[in-house]
Order: C-alpha cells, then structure tokens, then sequence
C-alpha cells in the first residue's frame, strides 16, 4: 500500500458507521475511490435502513479527505445497494457476486504467470526482459501488466504518455519492440491514484482479458503485482495458465515469501515451473570481481528444495537498470551485453521446460 493508500485508509477507519464501535471500512461503506489531480470522487453505499447517517457520514468523508495535503476536493456519491452502482457499468465491490469462472487467453500455446511473494525484487523487469528474450529465440509473444497497483510496463516500455485505443469494441494491445502488450498503466493518467478492493482488481483483469484483441501465439507473458492477494486468484479463475515463474532475490527474507507465493499457486492448481534468481550478485565492471550483496544461490537452492526448475540468475548490472528507466529493455537496447545473453538463456531453459525438453 502506497503512503497516499495508508493516510486515506487511516482516515476512513476513524469514522464510525451504526452500532458495535464498526467504522465505514468495516462496514465495506466505501464501495470505491479515485484520485486524479488532487481530487477525489468517492462511491459510498448506504443501504435505506441507515439513511440518517448519510449526511454526516458523507461530511466526516469529505472533512477528513480534505484534512489530506494530497487531496483539494471532494465528491461523493452515495446509493442504496452494490446495484445501482453496477447499472453505472462499475464492479460491484461491497457485495460481490461469486467470480465468473472462464477460459480466457486460448489463442495462446503458453499463458505464463511471473510472479513474487514481495515486492522490489525486480519482477517487472525479468517478465519484460524474458518476454523479450523469448521473442529473440523466435517465439511469437504478448505482454500483459496485470499490476493493476503499480503499473511499471509503460515505463520501462517507453510507453508513457501512450493511450489504449479501441478497435471496434475492443481494446487494441499497443506493439512496441515486437511485443503486443497492454497495461492498466496506459489506461489511466500516470499521476492518478486508484484505490481498488478486490472485486474491482477482478473486474479490471477480466477486461484486459475479455475485451482485447490479443493477437495469439506462442506465449502470453503476464507480470503480476507482488504478493498473493486478489489478482493472482482472478488470473487463476479465468485462464487456463500453463505455470508460474517466481522471481526472488537470494537472501533469507525474500525466500520466505516466494515460498508464500509457491504455496499460493498450488492451493489455485497452478504448476511453478520454475524460480528466477535476480540481483544475484554485483560483477566490477573493472576488476570483474564479484560481490553477493544480497547472497547469491538461495533462489537455486530453494528451486531444488520445492522440487521446482531453476531457470536461472540475473547478475546486478548497471545495464539492466538504464534500460529499465530508459524504456529500452536490455535484452533490446543492449542486445550484445552479459545480461542480454542471460536473458536469453533463460528465455531458452524455460521453453525447454515447458516443451518437456
């Protein structure tokens, strides 16, 4: 949860709602929430038994969001029931309906999940990286960005400023180096902060699925946002994925969550095909001295220990960072690099797994 996330979080959490010390968060009141431009437009469901709260509830809301230095004003809406909201064309999110369960993503051969049980080890830059990898051996590949909170594919794409457009009824992917890919980053302003519970990630996901004409081919690369939570289960109700790559950094701390997100993925029957050791280890550019500054090997060792396949490491290299920020991939802008070559050998040990070579 972002800084801005946790103050508005804190401030809804100190407005009661009815009986029993419950607050409006609690009470799943808050039905959704965007930020753009200093303004929020907030979505409250009050049901009729507990119409007499609706104004001061709404004037606490208004009051304590504008108590936020982030926020100049504020909007509400409020109705009676999820309904009224759905008739608007939003996700029911304070009473939602069990998942559709579907089949999404079949024009493709391989749909592959990269996954992380944290954040900050590097998980969007593997995914792009191997997505483009797996294009340099040959293979027809998209990319979706399914972290819907934290969306990092139009950066490190070169893709900011770029919009979704339609085609037809449909959401048309945007190509750049080879890659046809689509991300909830393009479909918002960059500067606008979404607040999303669960049924609303799902919703979101579902349409990036349903409603893009994604060409097919061999392999559908989607980045995941961090963690177990919402989106992973959506992915797993609505595509047929053929595995998940974990991606972790090699010391203790990380280890432990990418456990957490192996026994994840098995709960959802989604196979871990293999794990990804990134941030291995820092190579002077100089010297070639080699440094684990954040171990190196635990990723290889904890692949054997879960009786999983590992794929392989990727070194700290100043490369792969300028890239990034850059939007020229290594494995694009510096075809010829350490790094580059790491990529693609990678790209290729994960075909072979999945090929059953």
């Amino acid at each position: 949860m972002d800084p801005l996330e946790q103050k508005i979080k804190s401030v809804l959490e100190q407005i009661p709602f009815g009986e029993n010390g419950t607050n409006i968060v609690e009470k799943n009141v808050v039905y959704s929430m965007a930020i753009e431009h200093n303004k929020a437009s907030v979505v409250l469901v009050i049901p009729e038994e507990y119409k007499d709260l609706e104004g001061d509830v709404a004037r606490k809301v208004k009051e304590g969001l504008k108590g936020l230095e982030e926020i100049n004003s504020v909007n509400i809406d409020i109705v009676r029931s999820p309904s009224e909201v759905e008739g608007k064309g939003q996700a029911n999110s304070a009473n939602p309906a069990p998942p559709e369960q579907a089949n999404y993503l079949k024009e493709y051969e391989n749909v592959i999940l990269v996954a992380s049980g944290k954040g900050g080890v590097g998980k969007s830059t593997v995914a792009i990286n191997l997505a483009l990898a797996l294009k340099k051996i040959g293979k027809t590949v998209s990319l979706m960005d399914a972290d819907v909170y934290g969306p990092s594919v139009p950066i490190m794409l070169g893709l900011r400023g770029e919009t979704i457009k339609l085609e037809g009824s449909q959401i048309k992917p945007i190509n750049k180096y080879g890659l046809d890919c689509i991300s909830v980053g393009n479909m918002i302003k960059e500067d606008q902060a979404l607040i999303w519970r669960g049924p609303m990630a799902h919703q979101v996901i579902q349409n990036m699925l349903r409603d893009a004409a994604w060409p097919g081919g061999e392999y559908m690369i989607i980045d995941l946002p961090p963690g177990t939570g919402d989106v992973q289960l959506s992915l797993a109700q609505l595509t047929a994925a053929t595995g998940a790559v974990v991606v972790c950094t090699p010391q203790d701390v990380a280890l432990l969550d990418a456990r957490k997100a192996i026994a994840m993925f098995d709960k959802v029957n989604i196979p871990v095909i293999g794990m990804i050791e990134n941030m291995s280890a820092f190579v002077c550019p100089k010297c070639g001295a080699e440094t684990p500054i954040f171990s190196k090997g635990g990723t290889e060792r904890e692949s054997e220990a879960q009786q999983v396949a590992f794929v392989g490491r990727v070194p700290i290299e100043l490369d792969i960072r300028l890239g990034s920020d850059n939007g020229d991939p290594v494995v694009h802008g510096m075809p010829n690099s350490a790094a580059a070559k790491n990529f693609v050998e990678m790209a290729e040990n994960l075909d072979k797994i999945i090929q059953g070579g």
